[in-house]
């Protein structure tokens, strides 16, 4: 797999859509390592990129941190936003 460049919104798309696919939602949360080390496989400079635009997405309410940020869930009461930002993005959801 060929790593690509990516904009800061294709990166938390890819985000978002790797939690989705793991079914992260409120309580049921994955690892950050894991998670960042799926990621990486896709994306160049994966480090500071996905941990910026992970804070981002944590800002914005999307995703919520869970024990001390060592694991991450998608928040529930944003299901439809994220879903219609998978589907914009065209994520095969």
């Amino acid at each position: 797999m060929v790593k690509s460049t990516m904009t800061d919104i294709e990166i938390q798309d890819t985000i978002l859509f790797y939690l989705w696919q793991e079914g992260a939602w409120g309580e049921d949360y994955t690892n950050y390592e894991k998670m960042k080390r799926r990621i990486g496989m896709v994306v160049k400079n994966n480090g500071k990129n996905t941990d910026k635009q992970l804070k981002k997405l944590v800002n914005d309410r999307l995703v919520l941190r869970l024990k001390q940020g060592r694991t991450y869930s998608l928040n529930h009461l944003y299901r439809q936003t994220i879903e219609q930002r998978l589907i914009a993005a065209e994520f095969p959801i």
